[in-house]
């Protein structure tokens, strides 16, 4: 069952449209967003899951960055666009998609997942996994008209991109994946599914309202510091909960 060929899967995914996006959160943080998800969920959506995966939702957390570069994850749109209103842009330019209405479409196929062959599951299932993440990270919006430029964090150059990516959260603690899962882990039930209400559509439009405050954060010279990092690391760190809360009500939803 899990030694299928997968270039038929992927074959399949291309035809429908569907391909996978590139980085976003870095390794640790989407290692991290799986930890905390996996934490909450059903033991039968565990169950179900382990029928299609080999190991943790951790261990294939960040599959599909190590695979951006494959001809058939080309074609998806890292990012979420949105447009002036902040809601969710359903078509882009020719031959492109947006990850939120991938992710959209690939919930709905495993909606049906006991009548798709496993290897589709699976891919499926790791695209979930990461692009529920992916979504929540604060420069993987795409405004109209908001631009990232170039930076230097604490001494560091990288783009203004890879300041909300990693940037602030390592330089605010520098955690591995578990320390996240046992320091932001601490919310009540009731916190948690209040987090968790809603769909894909409007979490993207909750994002968006939330974290267009780093193009007003974004400074003249490029140059942020330590003081920089502890005004603004608490964002990275919400967006980052509320995605491993989601995942775990997605994964309940489509697998519990």
């Amino acid at each position: 069952m899990k030694s299928k060929i997968w270039k038929y899967a992927l074959l399949f995914l291309s035809i429908v449209g569907v391909a996978f996006p590139a980085a976003a959160w870095d390794r640790t943080r989407h290692d991290a967003i799986a930890a905390i998800a996996e934490q909450h969920l059903t033991r039968r959506a565990k169950r179900n899951i382990a029928r299609y995966l080999d190991h943790s939702i951790v261990y294939y957390a960040s599959y599909m960055d190590k695979h951006r570069n494959d001809p058939e994850f080309r074609d998806i749109e890292h990012v979420g666009y949105v447009d002036e209103r902040m809601q969710l842009v359903d078509t882009l330019r020719e031959g492109k998609m947006n990850c939120v209405v991938a992710l959209i479409r690939a919930c709905d196929r495993l909606r049906n997942y006991r009548e798709m062959d496993d290897s589709l599951v699976r891919l499926n299932l790791m695209y979930v996994i990461h692009i529920a993440g992916d979504m929540h990270c604060p420069s993987h919006v795409k405004y109209p008209g908001c631009k990232s430029g170039r930076a230097v964090l604490n001494g560091k150059k990288m783009s203004y991109h890879a300041v909300w990516d990693w940037g602030v959260l390592d330089r605010a603690h520098g955690w591995s994946y578990s320390e996240y899962r046992e320091q932001l882990d601490t919310h009540t039930k009731r916190e948690r599914h209040a987090m968790a209400a809603g769909t894909p559509r409007e979490w993207m439009h909750e994002t968006a309202v939330d974290c267009r405050v780093i193009y007003d954060w974004q400074r003249p010279d490029g140059v942020y510091d330590n003081a920089f990092v502890q005004d603004t690391y608490q964002l990275a760190e919400r967006q980052l909960v509320r995605a491993a809360y989601r995942l775990a009500a997605l994964l309940n939803e489509l697998f519990g």
